[in-house]
C-alpha cells in the first residue's frame, strides 16, 4: 500500500502544479517605470512569436529588440505609452501587467493573458483581461500582478530620464505615488490617460486581491504589444464569466500524466 499511496500523492502534486500556473488567487498593484519590459528581449522568442514592442524616447516603435533598457543600461528602449490600461465600461478593463506567479517562471507568463476578477478593495464585480508584458519580483512568496498605470514612484528614474523631469510630477508629494486625480495633470500628456484610469476605474485601490485564470489573448491586447505566445491558441477566450481553459493546453499533457499515474497505482494495488 505504501507504493500505492506514493503514486497517488505524486499524481495529486502534478495536478496541483498544473493548475497553479494558469489559475489561482493573488494580489494586484500598480507600477510605471518607463523601462523596457522584461518580455521585450529577443531571447524570449523561443516561446513567443514576437517580443513585446518597445519604443524610443519619442514613443516611436523600436525595431531592435537587442537594444538595452534606458533604465540603468544606457540603452534606447522604453515601454511604449500605449501599454497603459483602458476601460471598456464601468466593470471591465484591458491592461498590461508585470507578473509573478508562485511556482511558475517567465516561460509560463511572458505574453500570457489572464482574466482577473477582483474580490475586495471596492472593486468587487469588476474584471480585467491583462497581458503579462513584464516580470515583477516584489515578493517571491506571493503571486502578484502589477498593472502598468502611470502615477507610481519612478524607482528606476526611467520616466525622469525620458521626459527630462526633476521627478516632481512622477513621484508626487515627498516621493509618494500620486494620491488624487487632479495630480495626473502634472504628468506628461502621454501618461495622463493611464493615470486617470487608476482613479476613475481602479479607484486608486491599494493592492486589491483577485482571482485569475489564463485565457486566449484578445486582439485588443496583442495588437498593442505585437506579442503572441506559441501556445496561445490552445486556450479558450474569455466567456465573460468564468473563463475556461482548453483541455489541450492544461489538461492534455498534465491530465494524461495524472491518468497514467492513477492507473499505475490501481494496477499496483493488486500486487501489493
Amino acid at each position: 500500500m505504501a507504493i500505492l499511496q506514493a503514486v497517488l500523492l505524486l499524481a495529486t502534486v502534478v495536478r496541483v502544479f498544473a493548475v497553479d500556473k494558469y489559475e489561482g488567487t493573488g494580489s494586484t498593484g500598480l507600477y510605471w517605470d518607463c523601462c523596457k519590459p522584461s518580455c521585450s528581449w529577443k531571447e524570449k522568442t523561443d516561446w513567443l512569436t514576437h517580443p513585446v514592442q518597445t519604443c524610443q524616447k519619442d514613443d516611436s516603435p523600436l525595431g531592435d529588440f537587442t537594444a538595452g533598457s534606458a533604465c540603468g543600461q544606457g540603452g534606447s528602449a522604453y515601454v511604449c505609452n500605449n501599454q497603459q490600461p483602458w476601460a471598456v465600461n464601468d466593470t471591465f478593463s484591458y491592461g498590461f501587467i508585470s507578473a509573478f506567479i508562485v511556482g511558475a517562471s517567465e516561460l509560463d507568463w511572458c505574453c500570457s493573458c489572464y482574466e482577473l476578477s477582483f474580490i475586495n478593495g471596492g472593486l468587487q464585480g469588476k474584471r480585467m483581461i491583462v497581458q503579462a508584458s513584464n516580470t515583477g519580483y516584489d515578493d517571491p512568496k506571493r503571486t502578484i500582478f502589477g498593472v502598468g498605470a502611470p502615477g507610481e514612484k519612478d524607482y528606476a528614474d526611467g520616466c525622469m530620464n525620458r521626459y527630462d523631469s526633476d521627478g516632481g510630477g512622477f513621484l508626487g508629494k515627498e516621493g509618494r505615488p500620486l494620491t488624487k486625480r487632479s495630480d495626473c495633470e502634472s504628468l506628461p500628456r502621454p501618461l495622463q490617460q493611464g493615470c486617470f484610469w487608476r482613479f476613475d476605474w481602479f479607484l486608486d485601490a491599494f493592492k486589491p486581491n483577485m482571482t485569475f485564470q489564463r485565457v486566449k489573448c484578445p486582439k485588443a491586447l496583442t495588437d498593442v504589444t505585437g506579442c503572441i505566445r506559441k501556445d496561445d491558441a490552445t486556450f479558450n477566450a474569455s466567456t465573460g464569466g468564468v473563463p475556461s481553459v482548453a483541455p489541450s493546453s492544461r489538461g492534455e499533457s498534465f491530465g494524461t500524466l495524472t491518468t497514467v499515474l492513477i492507473l499505475a497505482a490501481w494496477a499496483l494495488s493488486f500486487n501489493v
